[in-house]
């Protein structure tokens, strides 16, 4: 079996939102294991003093213990507009270093930034991250259809922040901008695509 992985946002040698980490860790470590322990991941990572400044990623590879700890700087990536592709087989409800199948579909991006999936006539998400819409009342939504729930989806959502909703292809045209949210990713920390660039 391939490696897990969290991907934790460590900003001027804080990590951010472990709540959410430390849960689907421990609900990951039941599901594929059948270990129930319990996590907390401020008691297990140690940030270096390199990334006491700045935006780090700070990526932890698990099994059923610890193998790996780093940190990165990070630089977020310019997504400008989204392919859509289809795929009603992919499943991705783990968040493993092993993602062939995303990228396997992400050869189809084109010239576009990056891909929106498709499965059985819903929208999930991009290759990297889970995505909200806006519509003209302001209000944001996520995707019910999810392949990964990601914990900044999970904070925002606890927050009331986010509606969940089902969204199929027609209704695209019922919103105005979307946005990438992620670990490393919040509401406010890139601009909102138009929606008309979604091809």
């Amino acid at each position: 079996m391939y490696r897990l992985v969290e991907t934790i946002r460590s900003e001027d040698g804080r990590l951010n939102n472990l709540e959410f980490h430390n849960i689907r860790m421990m609900k990951t470590l039941v599901d594929l294991f059948g270990l129930k322990i319990s996590i907390d991941l401020s008691q297990i990572i140690s940030v270096p003093d390199y990334a006491g400044k700045g935006v780090f990623k700070c990526r932890v590879e698990y099994d059923y213990e610890i193998k790996k700890i780093e940190f990165i700087r990070y630089f977020p990536k310019s997504v400008r507009n989204l392919k859509i592709v289809e795929d009603n087989t992919i499943e991705y409800p783990y968040k493993f270093t092993d993602r062939r199948s995303i990228e396997k579909l992400l050869e189809k991006r084109s010239e576009c930034d990056d891909i929106l999936i498709m499965k059985n006539g819903f929208i999930t998400d991009t290759s990297y991250a889970n995505i909200i819409l806006s519509d003209t009342s302001g209000l944001w939504y996520t995707p019910a259809t999810c392949l990964l729930p990601g914990t900044r989806r999970a904070l925002l959502l606890q927050q009331r922040k986010i509606i969940e909703v089902k969204i199929n292809l027609k209704d695209l045209e019922n919103f105005t901008d979307l946005k990438l949210i992620n670990a490393m990713l919040g509401m406010e920390d890139t601009d909102g695509i138009s929606v008309r660039n979604i091809l």
